[in-house]
């Protein structure tokens, strides 16, 4: 007998069938119908099982195992003496409190981005004073206010569980500020706390800021976005001098000037055990970035710095790229709307050619010209170590962007480039096809509102269906590809390695869009498709389902905002019952009337390998 709903089954044959799944699968959660409160919400199974509660807020995160009762029992006999130890349970938030205390087993509460938590804050506070077992409670963006953060300051001083806590964006204000601030004097056992966008200013942090001479046990403080200033930054210099133990500070986004940075780095530098340096948004200055770039060179454990959004000139580049020639531990470097300029660029070019351990560099933002590009090129050709690298709205013309492009041939590391809104054009992308034909590190390439037409991106598909199959990820969103460019690049697709094609906003239109549609029914490679936003009819129903029922596949696709109407409907429901591979549909901002819009609703929901979908519930 086939069960359609978990709830109907009996706790003894629910017991037995996490049993198995258990063995399987660590995420047995997803089982248990996330909409519901089943029968395993008793005192009986319950106490046993699950470590850590997570709250639906709209759908799970991975896709529901097909299970039926006579297949699961008659293949797994021996699952009834294995015992059961569940990590993630699927409640409504409504039930958090209520069972609380029964799950004696709970670790882990994860109520984040649910408004509904405020309804039960009180109770679930309450419960916390006395729970032994919760580690990690997670609050982000639920609009606690000042009256929900004094709540939950008040149970941290009873609380000796809980480690990490997340109360980032829940507009606290100055007054919750100072409650968490008092309970901190208190509390001994908090490690990990994000107090990031709540609006808590000089008379909020700077409670907290003094509470932290008392408080010796919080290692990783995210203070971003509250507006500290260099009022506050200045006495959180001063107690970091008394309290050294920060592996984390995130400062970022808090109008800090050069006086609070200069500040803060002079502490930074010695510090023993600070890996990351989170300093981006701020108003540093040439002064306040070469302070920072001091800290860098002497402090051999940070290995991520954000000093992107600064106000950054030549000299602080200077400054920066002298020590990135000595520093051997930073891997993630974020300089991004930066104004450094030819001669910044040239200088953090030089120094790409002696450092070592760089992985990740986003330069997004940094205006330059021909002369700091061809700079930045000469590096690549000799720096074997940089994987990723952002040059997002860098004003790249053709000059530069060729120089970048033949870079690559002889650069052995980057696998991920993005050259988003750029002023290059085909010559460019010629440039990039012929390096491909040589290049076998570059896995994802993004070319976003470069305003390409088929010329140039042709070539790009050319040495995709030919001689590069290392490349499986290219993103064109916001070009000019056209009706004409979708059936251009239709004719290579078949023969292309790549497994994620965005082609959002690039006005294919119905016949553009089909023919992709076709060709990407007899490629085995592609597993997401990304036409949204092309002005695509009713007319491609054929192709897409065909898609749907033939490709194997395919896991993802996304045809939303379009102008499919009440016609594909039924043949849609008819191809999405036939799939089993699709895991995630996005068809939503179409021409849908209610009445389709539910019925393809349904059909979606019944499907056992969609996990993830953007239709309006029940409209």
């Amino acid at each position: 007998m086939a069960i359609t709903n978990i709830n109907e089954l009996p706790i003894p044959i629910l017991i037995k069938l996490f049993g198995y799944v258990n063995k399987i699968n660590s995420s047995s959660y997803w089982f248990v119908n996330y909409t519901l409160v089943c029968k395993l919400w008793t005192i009986e199974v319950l106490p046993k099982a699950w470590s850590e509660m997570t709250i639906a807020t709209s759908q799970p995160s991975e896709p529901l195992i097909e299970y039926s009762q006579d297949g699961i029992l008659a293949r797994f006999p021996s699952v009834t003496s294995e015992p059961y130890n569940f990590t993630k349970l699927i409640m409504r938030v409504g039930k958090v409190s209520e069972y609380i205390d029964k799950i004696k087993s709970l670790t882990t509460i994860d109520l984040k981005n649910n408004s509904a938590t405020n309804y039960v804050i009180d109770r679930l506070a309450d419960a916390l004073k006395t729970n032994k077992s919760v580690t990690y409670l997670n609050l982000y963006n639920n609009r606690l206010m000042q009256k929900g953060g004094t709540v939950i300051a008040n149970a941290l001083k009873k609380n000796q569980s809980i480690t990490h806590l997340d109360l980032g964006l829940n507009l606290l204000g100055a007054n919750g500020g100072t409650a968490i601030a008092d309970a901190l004097k208190v509390n001994n056992t908090l490690v990990n706390l994000d107090l990031s966008g709540n609006q808590l200013g000089l008379r909020g942090a700077g409670p907290i800021v003094e509470a932290l001479k008392v408080n010796k046990s919080i290692k990783y403080l995210y203070l971003s976005s509250n507006q500290l200033r260099d009022e506050c930054s200045l006495p959180l210099a001063d107690i970091l001098r008394q309290n050294m133990g920060f592996v984390e500070l995130a400062l970022n986004d808090n109008e800090i000037g050069a006086k609070g940075g200069i500040a803060l780095a002079k502490m930074l530098k010695t510090s023993k055990v600070l890996t990351k340096l989170e300093f981006g948004k701020n108003e540093l200055g040439d002064d306040g970035g070469i302070a920072m770039a001091d800290a860098i060179k002497f402090n051999k454990l940070i290995c991520v710095v954000r000093l992107n959004w600064n106000k950054l000139g030549v000299k602080a580049i200077k400054a920066l790229s002298d020590a990135l020639k000595s520093n051997t531990s930073v891997y993630q470097l974020d300089l991004s709307f930066n104004n450094f300029g030819d001669e910044g660029l040239q200088c953090l070019s030089d120094s790409l050619k002696v450092n070592k351990s760089i992985r990740t560099l986003d330069l997004s933002r940094v205006a330059s010209g021909v002369v700091g590009h061809k700079a930045l090129a000469d590096s690549l050709r000799i720096n074997s170590f940089i994987q990723s690298l952002d040059l997002t709205n860098c004003r790249i013309t053709n000059e530069g962007g060729i120089e970048l492009a033949n870079s690559l041939v002889d650069n052995k590391s980057i696998s991920t480039l993005v050259l988003n809104n750029n002023t290059f054009s085909k010559d460019t992308v010629v440039a990039l096809a012929k390096t491909l034909e040589k290049n076998s590190t570059l896995t994802s390439l993004s070319l976003v509102n470069n305003s390409l037409t088929i010329d140039g991106v042709e070539d790009l598909f050319k040495s995709l269906s030919t001689s590069n199959k290392t490349l499986i990820k290219i993103d064109l969103t916001n070009n000019l590809l056209g009706s004409q460019g979708g059936e251009t690049i239709s004719k290579y697709i078949p023969k292309c390695s790549i497994s994620e094609l965005i082609l959002t906003n690039n006005q294919l239109e119905t016949q553009g869009a089909s023919s992709i549609l076709n060709a990407v029914a007899t490629n085995s490679s592609i597993q997401t498709l990304d036409i949204s936003n092309n002005s695509i009819g009713s007319d491609v129903v054929e192709p897409l389902c065909s898609v749907l029922k033939e490709s194997n596949s395919i896991l993802k696709i996304n045809v939303s905002t379009n102008k499919l109407e009440d016609t594909v409907i039924d043949p849609l429901i008819r191809a999405i019952s036939i799939n089993q591979s699709l895991i995630s549909i996005q068809i939503s901002s179409n021409q849908f009337s209610k009445q389709s819009n539910n019925k393809l609703l349904y059909a979606i929901q019944q499907n056992k390998s969609i996990y993830y979908y953007d239709l309006v519930e029940e409209i």
